[in-house]
């Protein structure tokens, strides 16, 4: 008797109802087809076997499932008939389409045909199917295990395919319900690995506070069936995450935990223990403590020495040491530490990790690193020989291949691999096929820089600048959060920079695409990288259009958005609402061109910004500059209207070490309470006893623009990346002083920004009335903070600088109470709490009171109800056209964009301006009470006395009197007055209300 149906027998036997008869008959064929008559012979041998045995009982059961085994007979042989067919040469196993399955194999049976085209390669049909087969109900709560099992698997090749959203949609689709999760390990287990994947896929959209989220979702389901490996492996991810989002210190705290945690298992998880010493390793060189980190990888070899061991972590310890060799140019002692780590994995099996670290390194070429290379390129194919289909070995390779061939000056050959690649990439998805592209150029200046043929350097530019253009299609299909919108942009940034970096270096020798110089040209990139994200979210918020536009358009629109904002429709519904609203706003450009443009996501050139700035009645007072942060340098734009003239130069500065003063101020102001040993804040009256000089480094970024700004009163300043937690107004100018000293500074998102807020302004002045500015006060504290009354008695600072305010406080200042005093005020000053919706930016806002309890100050831990109740948002404020000129938050840092998201998501300051208001002043850091009052109410007095002065001129001049003739001599330093900081679009008239 076959064994085959011996298993079958014994599947059938255990099942406890005759449902699981009817599904163990049913899987098990699609599984692996059985023979029916030796099913049958099987079971009557075995219920003769019984009876002579004397269990009649048990011989009755077996007669029984003989009897249903008959009763399904002709659909078992209808199966084999079907299987008896082949399907281009391979044998199917999923169900035949014309059979209907009983009713409760139904989902399970779409599930397997879901898993049948994923076998097949054939992403785009399974895809489909399964979409088809999640509106089939589950009639079994078991047959999750089979859905969730499919559904893993699918997110998987999605997201090696480069489908991140894709994925997450399939998973989504894959719940467990609690019915299915019982006490059973498997099913806690497999929840586990669905939200590590879920958290994975969160990443690659760059929404990592979900990913954080979804790992300790998957943590939780780990440690609640002590499954200890699954414990790590979601522990350890979430400590990843913290690594890859920049909080490198929270990333180094939690591998500390791991490694406490790892230290207690057994030595049967040794492995696991020098594994987590290598990822906190890891984190101290992110937080810049290089001598920590070689001391725990230097530890892991020490451990395998002693145990005269191998394995993955010795190899991995060594690649790490190699890597710190080379941050300090040691490039001997890397090129060392990198061949002892190729071979030690070769001698713990584990070769192809170890191809990958090596050839994943030695792509930024080494000196005399041609031996190992060529011989990683060597195990790297014989690796491919064996596993037939591995991208990213083969990705590796065709770059191994490229880079020995530029070692040894065989240029061309190199190309035409890089070629190669590039084809090959061009189906892997959109991070591939750029990745791909930016490879090629690169390959492509390399031989043009050892006088390669005439085109090299024009087909380098022709292939980014193809490239580079997929960017406004990629974002227009993607209708996703603002995460899912700065994935997007994220994906393209490389290929933004080479081409600015070509146009710099090369821009007279390559042809443009149109009539803009190479400087404008390189403007215009950035810009679109600057605004590209944040514009198309934006451009579906709530807004009001422009009076001149015909009301029947008005509405029309208005169904449209509504319709885009429900997620329920299909995409092919979703992409005919998106056609209809196009040809709507085809024809409202005629009336507000503006407008639609805002609306359509589109950022500005530089000839816009040009022709806005030169128009202004204060054009010769005023110039703007823009900072765009690399690994190595910042690129710095300076445009003077005055002279007409946009000059650009690269400052010494990169974004690394830009990070790293950040890091520095915050704990210099702000204390840093999490580090050991901790620190509290900065003293107010003893700021002099903390060394801020590291601000001198900043200097070159000066230097870049003040030899053209000279006798210009005011910078529009946009900042990039790590910049933004910089006070630029306190950094010392070559001569010494501070660059407030010499210039007032206005922080503008971007020229897109200036240019769209100049044309809600002039849509204001058209509407704007003879009225005496209303001026309100809302303050509300935290229920955590202590001293409660020190957040909430700011309408006294209004009424000491002569304003008539009206005020809410504490309790009274509810969302809805202060939305409605913002509809008709002209000035507000709030002080609360804000909050940062990474994810969904129009979701940010300020934290208010709510049926007589003030809000939490922490958001994150509440439900999504809870925390909005509480919430005035973004949306709330664009909806409502706010008449707001001047917004003043007076809080803890609520000037800060958020450094931990990905790209640069605006913050919530940011958003407020897009939502339309005209200026914010909010802070860089935690202000001190005393000082950050007295400079308000100088500034108030001004603006009171002399309301026809700009705004920008009167907050500098109260900056300059703070550090010129300081009331207590402590408010000299900058962490007095500069931690204020002016935010605006349009500050010049503020009073046109």
């Amino acid at each position: 008797m076959h064994e085959r149906e011996r298993a079958v027998a014994d599947r059938l036997l255990a099942a406890e109802t005759p449902r699981a008869v009817e599904t163990a008959l049913f899987e098990s064929y699609v599984e692996e087809p059985y023979d029916i008559d030796g099913l049958l012979t099987e079971l009557r041998v075995r219920r003769q076997r019984l009876l002579q045995n004397g269990r009649p009982a048990e011989a009755a059961l077996v007669a029984a499932l003989t009897g249903a085994v008959r009763e399904h007979r002709a659909l078992l042989e209808r199966l084999a008939q079907e299987y008896g067919r082949t399907d281009a040469g391979r044998r199917r196993n999923s169900w035949p389409r014309d059979l209907r399955p009983p009713e409760h194999l139904t989902r399970s049976v779409l599930e397997q045909g879901v898993a049948d085209l994923v076998d097949q390669g054939d992403l785009d049909r399974a895809l489909q199917a399964a979409h088809r087969a999640a509106g089939v109900p589950l009639v079994d709560p078991a047959e999750s295990v089979v859905v969730t099992s499919v559904r893993l698997s699918l997110a998987q090749r999605l997201r090696e395919a480069g489908r991140p959203r894709d994925a997450l949609d399939v998973l989504e689709e894959a719940g467990l319900p609690p019915s299915v999760m019982g006490d059973s390990a498997n099913m806690e287990i497999a929840a586990a690995r669905l939200h590590i994947l879920r958290g994975l896929l969160w990443e690659d959209v760059g929404d990592y506070r979900l990913g954080r989220r979804a790992y300790r979702t998957a943590l939780d389901h780990a440690v609640r069936v002590g499954a200890v490996s699954w414990r790590f492996k979601a522990w350890t991810c979430l400590a990843a995450s913290y690594g890859k989002s920049g909080r490198y210190r929270q990333a180094v705290t939690e591998y500390r935990r791991i490694v406490a945690f790892a230290r207690t298992l057994t030595d049967a998880h040794a492995h696991w223990f020098v594994a987590a010493l290598n990822d906190l390793g890891t984190a101290l060189r992110d937080a810049g403590d290089r001598d920590a980190a070689r001391s725990h990888h230097l530890y892991v070899l020490a451990l395998f020495e002693k145990s005269r061991a191998t394995g993955a972590s010795q190899s991995a310890a060594w690649f790490r040491l190699g890597d710190l060799a080379r941050d300090e140019e040691d490039t001997a002692g890397a090129l060392t530490a990198y061949t002892n780590g190729f071979w030690s994995a070769i001698a713990a099996d584990v070769v192809r990790q170890g191809v990958l670290d090596t050839l994943s390194r030695l792509h930024r070429a080494l000196p005399g690193d041609d031996e190992l290379l060529e011989t990683a390129t060597l195990f790297c194919m014989t690796v491919l020989n064996e596993e037939q289909e591995d991208w990213l070995l083969t990705w590796s390779l065709r770059r191994a291949l490229g880079g020995l061939a530029q070692r040894l000056g065989r240029h061309e050959g190199a190309v035409a691999q890089l070629h190669e690649l590039a084809r090959d990439a061009a189906t892997r998805g959109r991070q591939w096929r750029l990745s791909a592209a930016g490879e090629l150029a690169d390959g492509l200046l390399l031989w043009h820089e050892q006088e390669g043929p005439p085109g090299t350097l024009q087909e380098a530019f022709d292939i980014l600048w193809q490239a580079r253009a997929g960017m406004a299609a990629d974002l227009d299909d993607t209708a996703g959060t603002s995460a899912d919108h700065h994935a997007v942009v994220t994906d393209y940034r490389h290929i933004h920079v080479r081409l600015v970096d070509l146009l710099l270096d090369h821009g007279r020798e390559v042809r443009s695409p149109d009539s803009r110089t190479p400087t404008e040209l390189a403007f215009d990139l950035y810009e679109e990288i600057r605004a590209g994200a944040h514009l198309r979210q934006m451009a579906r918020a709530p807004m009001t259009p422009p009076d001149s536009v015909p009301e029947e358009l008005r509405r029309a629109e208005e169904e449209l958005l509504a319709a885009l904002s429900d997620p329920s429709p299909g995409v092919e519904q979703r992409r005919a609402t998106e056609a209809r609203l196009a040809g709507v706003h085809d024809l409202m450009a005629a009336h507000a061109p503006d407008y639609v443009r805002l609306r359509r996501g589109r950022p500005h050139r530089f000839e816009d910004l040009r022709s806005h700035l030169r128009s202004r009645p204060d054009a010769e007072h005023i110039a703007f500059v823009s900072f765009h942060c690399g690994a190595r340098s910042t690129i710095v734009f300076t445009y003077v209207p005055g002279t007409d003239r946009l000059t650009v130069v690269r400052a010494p500065v990169g974004a690394e070490r830009l990070s790293e003063v950040t890091r520095l101020l915050r704990h210099t102001f702000d204390g840093s309470p999490h580090d050991f040993p901790p620190r509290a804040p900065l003293h107010p009256r003893r700021p002099w006893r903390r060394d801020i000089s590291f601000l001198a480094e900043l200097t070159p970024l000066l230097a870049a623009f003040l030899p053209v700004t000279d006798g210009r009163e005011l910078l529009y300043v946009c900042s990039d990346g790590p910049l933004h937690g910089l006070p630029l107004s306190a950094v010392p100018t070559p001569e010494g002083p501070p660059l407030a000293a010499r210039h007032a500074v206005a922080h503008v998102s971007g020229a897109s920004a200036l240019l769209h807020a100049a044309a809600r302004h002039q849509a204001r002045r058209k509407r704007r009335t003879q009225r005496t500015p209303e001026v309100f006060c809302a303050s509300v504290a935290a229920r955590e903070d202590p001293v409660p009354e020190q957040l909430e008695g700011d309408a006294e600072l209004l009424r000491a600088a002569g304003w008539p305010a009206t005020a809410l406080t504490g309790e009274h200042a509810t969302r809805q109470a202060v939305l409605q005093r913002l509809d008709t005020a002209a000035v507000a000053h709030i002080t609360c709490h804000g909050y940062f919706d990474t994810r969904e930016p129009l979701d940010s806002g300020l934290l208010l009171a709510q049926n007589g309890r003030r809000p939490s100050k922490l958001p994150e831990a509440q439900s999504l109800i809870a925390r909005l109740d509480h919430m005035l948002t973004v949306r709330d404020l664009a909806r409502r056209a706010l008449p707001t000129r001047l917004l003043t938050l007076r809080a803890c840092a609520t000037g800060l964009r958020d450094e931990h998201s990905a790209g640069d998501v605006e913050g919530l300051v940011q958003a407020l301006l897009y939502a339309g208001a005209g200026t914010v002043v909010a802070a860089l850091w935690n202000v001190d009470e005393c000082s950050s009052r007295r400079l308000l109410v100088d500034f108030y007095s001004r603006l009171r006395s002399d309301p026809d002065q700009p705004l920008w001129r009167v907050f500098w001049q109260a900056q300059k009197k703070m550090f010129e003739t300081p009331g207590p001599p402590w408010e000299a330093h900058p962490y007095h007055w500069a931690a204020l900081a002016l935010f605006s679009d349009r500050s010049d008239d503020w009073m046109d209300t």
